[in-house]
């Protein structure tokens, strides 16, 4: 409800700013040479009466009262040296800063690339103003450039911005000096902080990969990082719902392996063989609670039964939690059959592997468990050793609980 609450009131106060900033704006006459085409009815041309007499136009309308692509296209445009007066241009930019801090991270599918372009181009043609009568250069060219620059020293991107910006400009002679500007910023912003997007992620706690593992990885198995970690929660292929209701409250794990009992081991007449029969996902356990799909004794379930109970939409939630679920005490000690419900070839890894190994095996097939087995399988031991997550590879995470490796 808050993130609701919090778009909808930056969308009054934008939309409250774009109207009122232009009255901030004095009415400028139109140039002779274009009084066809000045003042507009105010919804078609490049300039915007908003509130000012016939032959005037209000040039901070003009970049506020349209649409995105207009307003960059009359800031890159040529020979306009007096269409747009200092006053605007500032306040234009500095309401696109404070916009763009607000706007970027709240819950709208929003971006900051057309943002970005036009704070940078408002930013340029000022440069270009200050400039005066020390250049020959045009305030629009000064505007393609700044805008690019604070591309490349915000985003980090290069060869793409510089297709970007021919396809704008649609002028090939821009192409050197463009790619000189791109460089520069891009190299300039790499040396003082990360990308705008790596920022976000660090703030928001995403646990993003990098595409190659620090070299300090290699040194670590998954093992020792296993160790480092709480005791893996398992289940049985059959389970009391008590003591399912059990292990989602006391725990905030999302995957669970299944261990099951396998065939008598020959020569054995108490012990049974152990069998990792796969993971199951806490989502699909409290499905299985939502939809009561209880046994009144230790059975195993059949497919009809399943197929009765569940189907493809019922396993793709992910929204449900322990804390909606109502369960009795008869249900308590009823039963619930996890074979259909999990995932029977999970990925696993031997605790031998290296991290560095793990990391890339993760990042490369797209994976949200990693299960640890033993190298070696003793009588009575654990079939799994622990369960590595996106949260457990990310290099911060593994410095924290390893400190000495950022010394290797």
């Amino acid at each position: 409800m808050h993130r609701l609450f919090l778009s909808l009131s930056v969308s009054l106060f934008t939309s409250v700013c774009l109207y009122c900033l232009p009255f901030l704006a004095k009415c400028r006459a139109c140039n002779a040479s274009i009084t066809e085409d000045c003042p507009t009815n105010g919804r078609s041309g490049n300039f915007k009466q908003f509130n000012c007499p016939d032959g005037y136009y209000n040039d901070l309308a003009t970049l506020l009262l349209t649409t995105n692509d207009d307003a960059v296209r009359n800031i890159f445009s040529t020979n306009t040296a007096s269409e747009f007066t200092v006053t605007s241009l500032l306040i234009f930019f500095a309401l696109y800063c404070i916009l763009g801090l607000f706007t970027f991270g709240i819950a709208v599918p929003s971006g900051l690339f057309l943002p970005i372009i036009l704070m940078g181009s408002a930013y340029g043609r000022l440069l270009g103003m200050a400039m005066g009568s020390y250049t020959n250069i045009d305030q629009g060219l000064y505007a393609v450039l700044g805008a690019a620059s604070l591309m490349a020293g915000s985003m980090r991107m290069t060869v793409s911005l510089c297709v970007i910006f021919l396809e704008l400009t649609n002028n090939l002679l821009l192409l050197p000096i463009t790619m000189i500007v791109l460089l520069i910023a891009k190299t300039v912003g790499d040396n003082f902080n990360p990308s705008i997007y790596e920022i976000i992620l660090e703030l928001k706690g995403l646990p993003f990969l990098d595409a190659h593992p620090e070299p300090w990885m290699r040194n670590l198995t998954v093992g020792e990082l296993a160790d480092a970690k709480p005791p893996v929660v398992t289940l049985g292929g059959v389970e009391k719902v008590s003591r399912i209701v059990d292990v989602l409250k006391n725990t905030t794990h999302n995957g669970f392996p299944i261990v099951v009992e396998g065939v008598m081991l020959p020569g054995c007449v108490v012990a049974r063989a152990k069998e990792l029969h796969g993971l199951i996902l806490r989502a699909h356990l409290v499905q299985a609670l939502k939809k009561k799909w209880f046994l009144p004794e230790r059975r195993r379930a059949e497919d009809w039964e399943v197929r009765e109970k569940f189907n493809w939409v019922d396993l793709a939630e992910r929204e449900g939690k322990i804390e909606e679920v109502a369960v009795t005490c008869n249900e308590m000690e009823m039963y619930i059959d996890l074979h259909p419900l999990a995932n029977t070839n999970p990925y696993r890894v031997v605790e031998s592997m290296s991290v560095a190994k793990a990391m890339v095996l993760f990042r490369q097939v797209g994976l949200r468990h990693l299960l640890i087995v033993p190298k070696y399988q003793a009588a009575g031991a654990s079939l799994v050793l622990g369960i590595l997550t996106r949260q457990d590879l990310r290099a911060c995470n593994i410095l924290t609980a390893f400190p000495h490796l950022a010394n290797s």
